[in-house]
Formats: structure tokens, sequence, C-alpha cells
């Protein structure tokens, strides 16, 4: 049995991989983290293991972190997977667009393995955390590429805290007292639906693109996916363990 662990910009995502498959994922902010608190959180409540699989793109002081609370809780060497030129999932091949193949994130990589594990079909990959992600997969297993935005919490956090009118103002009103289902009629909605339809047309943009090669499949990750998919008005699937799903085929 293994425990295999996302580390994201702002959380903490962890499931048991058992003989019958991916437990349910938990999750857990990671700011102020210790590890006691990794200890505590995570791997008191996880099962005896044979290996721990890490994801991580925070940054080397919270890897050090866990490489701690692990040695001190199982006494063993966690090991942090990194991105690769090419890697075959289910019989597929999937290649990395990258030209330094190791610069690709790691979560997005494992985010297309986990996809090309589900679909064999031209796929989008969308992820939507603190940053919003999107990656795109031909049927041969090619990655296309990709493009990084500010996630919604991003977006709408720069605003409040670098325009002082807009602050001052969204304060002033409460959400969701808007007729129209597009525009607001008052601040703090119209930066709210503003982050949205913005992330949602990139996402839409992106779709359209991909369509003029072949039928895409769009599956949607990440802690905001559920409410960027209810402002798309193109099918998709969320699947909030996706990261962990690569995690799941790496060996």
């Amino acid at each position: 049995m293994r425990l295999l662990i996302d580390i994201g910009n702002t959380r903490i995502k962890w499931a048991l991989q058992r003989q019958e498959g991916l437990s349910l994922q938990q999750a857990v902010a990671h700011h102020g983290l210790t590890v006691q608190h990794v200890t505590d959180q995570i791997l008191k409540s996880s099962e005896s293991v044979d290996a721990v699989l890490i994801s991580n793109v925070a940054g080397p002081l919270i890897a050090a972190i866990f490489r701690q609370a692990i040695s001190d809780y199982w006494g063993h060497e966690p090991t942090f997977v990194t991105s690769k030129p090419e890697c075959t999932v289910q019989g597929r091949v999937l290649r990395n667009a990258y030209q330094e193949p190791s610069q690709l994130g790691v979560d997005r990589w494992l985010a297309m393995i986990g996809a090309r594990s589900l679909l064999a079909n031209p796929v989008l990959v969308v992820s939507v955390g603190t940053a919003m992600t999107l990656d795109a997969i031909n049927e041969q297993g090619q990655h296309l590429g990709g493009l990084i935005v500010p996630g919604l919490d991003l977006m709408r956090q720069s605003l409040l805290q670098h325009t002082s009118d807009l602050s001052t103002r969204s304060a002033q009103v409460d959400a969701g007292q808007s007729d129209s289902s597009f525009f607001a009629n008052n601040t703090l909605e119209g930066i709210q639906l503003g982050a949205v339809r913005a992330a949602s047309s990139v996402v839409e943009a992106a779709y359209q693109q991909l369509q003029q090669l072949a039928d895409t499949r769009v599956l949607l990750t990440g802690g905001a996916a559920a409410d960027l998919q209810q402002k798309i008005s193109i099918k998709s699937e969320v699947i909030p363990d996706l990261v962990l799903q690569g995690l799941l085929q790496y060996d």
C-alpha cells in the first residue's frame, strides 16, 4: 500500500493506494504547516504504508517538512516525483511538449497522466487552483503545450488588494444581488463574476481551438473546478483527484 500526496500552492491532498484502488481524497490547507501537523493530520490518519509518493509544487521548505515527518514516523524516505519526457499509461503513450521536460510543473504532468489513464481521446486538462493551468493532449498522446493564468481567488484578491476604491465599494454591498445572469449590479459580485467569466473564456477559447483538430474532452480538477464548471458553456467533467490518479499510475 502506498500513500499518495499532492502538495499544491495552497492545499495538500492525499489518498491511500489500496489493492482495490484509490481511497477518497482528503485535503487540508498548508499555511503554517509543521512536522507535527503532517504527522497528526496526515500520517496518523493513514495506515502503515510501504511507500510514499509526493507531488510538490510548494517549494523546498515544505518538502523538507514532509521528508522529516515521514522519516520520523515511518522510518523511510518519500519519493518526490518529477516530470519526464514521456511515459506509457494503460498502454497509451504520453509525451511532454516542453523542451526541458523537468520544467513542466509536476502537478500538471501528473494530471495529464491521470487524464491519459482515463481517456484515449484528445483532452483538455484544466486545473483550477491558486493558478489555473490548461494542458492539451492529442489522440496520439502528444502534449501540445499549455497555458497558465491566475486562478479565481488570485484574480479576486489582486483586485481587492491593489485597487483601494474597489475594495472599499465591495465592503459596502452584499453579493448575490444581481438580476442578470451575466452582469453584476454591485462591486463585490462584479469582481467575483468577472474572475469566473475571464477564466471560463480562456477555457472555452482553448476548447474551440482544439475542436478544430479533433473532438476533445474537457477534464476539470482543483479546488474551484466545480465553480468554473457552472459557468462554462462546454461539456466537461470534474475529477477532484486527477493529480492523485496520475500518482496512482506512477512506477
